[in-house]
């Protein structure tokens, strides 16, 4: 029996450039269905043949049999199989695509992480990988489930940013390819890098091209789509950076994506979809403004840096979401380092609440509520706060 036909295929889950995918079942679950079909029949055809507690045993066999063949298949006993279509007619062309398939084996079995997709099987000479499968599908289909709630989106893609640093620095490999279709969202919520049908091993020595461009245009940093390709030694961990920060972006607008690097436009700006949103402000201003640029020499080079950005920020907004009315300070969302503190006079005083008309919930705007002005001990920024009470 061929290798893939261990993997019993159940229906096909999509088809793009480099092949089709198929729902299948793992072989261990398929044999098991099978031994249990195998004793259904015999025990059909015994019953009635013998009397008593032989009779019993063999309905009670029945039962364990019919249930077992029948019960519906858990997700670690299905998988996702990619049948990779490899023209033979070219040669150059097919040892290109093996080598893209053998490239996408290699990272996948040496990247062990939670938030990169596992490898079940594979084999070259069939055309086929099997990897987990994840039945909620990828993360374009659920991004309402992080709209607005950005120190939730932040904690959620940061496995994503520690897998990529991984994958770029312990595997010398580039994904080139990442974007809200090939991330998956596991059944207890976690995301899961996919699809490294493109994936480039910065070494060199598995190319067969010099020069490439590849990816999703939409999702692509600028200086990958110039009008010429790409040099190999152009092609670094930048060219995963500036997407992934897109997704980011994606996460907390519930929108799947936007043109080009233009975040500040009034429609993409975050802060103007959340504008009562600190955390919003300060991941604007430390993450996406560093890596969704027009220029490579302003993009967040590496991974882990990156990824420290972001712990910091996730940080910092767990002081701001555990912050209870009656305290004083605020984090600045402008610089990002500083805390707001109420302002002081010359003599040392604090300004009293200032009454100021401000609509409430319920309230009119004619009310008038009691606001604290409060200075960064960092930058200087002065804002003003409702105050305790108000």
């Amino acid at each position: 029996m061929p290798d893939m036909n261990r993997w019993e295929k159940l229906k096909p889950l999509g088809e793009g450039g480099q092949g089709q995918v198929f729902l299948v079942r793992t072989p261990t679950r398929r044999t098991a269905r099978d031994q249990a079909k195998a004793q259904i029949y015999p025990c059909i055809a015994n019953i009635g043949a013998h009397q008593g507690a032989s009779s019993d045993s063999i309905v009670q066999s029945l039962l364990e049999a019919i249930t077992e063949y029948s019960r519906p298949d858990s997700p670690n006993e299905l998988g996702a199989l990619k049948q990779f279509k490899i023209a033979t007619d070219d040669k150059g062309k097919e040892a290109e695509a093996v080598g893209r398939l053998q490239a996408e084996i290699e990272v996948l079995q040496r990247t062990s992480h939670p938030a990169v997709l596992r490898l079940l099987d594979a084999n070259v000479d069939e055309r086929f990988i099997v990897t987990e499968f994840h039945p909620g599908g990828t993360l374009d289909k659920h991004l309402a489930r992080y709209k607005g709630k950005a120190l939730e989106a932040l904690a959620a893609l940061r496995p994503l940013v520690e897998a990529l640093a991984a994958i770029h620095h312990q595997h010398g490999a580039i994904h080139r390819d990442i974007k809200t279709e090939n991330i998956f969202v596991a059944t207890d919520g976690r995301l899961v890098l996919g699809d490294f049908g493109v994936v480039f091993f910065t070494d060199g020595q598995r190319l067969t091209k010099t020069y490439e461009r590849v990816g999703s245009h939409f999702w692509m940093a600028p200086w990958a789509y110039k009008n010429e390709r790409l040099a190999i030694e152009q092609i670094n961990p930048s060219l995963d950076i500036f997407p992934l920060v897109k997704v980011l972006w994606s996460m907390i607008s519930g929108r799947n994506g936007f043109p080009y690097w233009e975040w500040e436009h009034d429609e993409n700006n975050l802060e103007a979809m959340f504008p009562d949103s600190p955390m919003v402000a300060l991941i604007n201003r430390h993450v996406i403004s560093k890596c969704v640029v027009r220029e490579e020499k302003d993009c967040t080079a590496f991974a882990p840096v990156l990824l420290r950005e972001i712990d910091a920020l996730i940080e910092r907004g767990k002081r701001v979401a555990q912050r209870m009315d009656g305290e004083t300070t605020w984090p600045c969302r402008i610089c990002g380092k500083g805390t707001h503190r109420p302002a002081v006079s010359p003599a040392g005083v604090n300004y009293g609440p200032l009454l100021m008309l401000a609509q409430r919930p319920g309230g009119a705007v004619s009310d008038r509520q009691p606001f604290s002005i409060c200075v960064c001990d960092h930058c200087g920024h002065a804002e003003l706060f409702k105050a305790y009470g108000g």
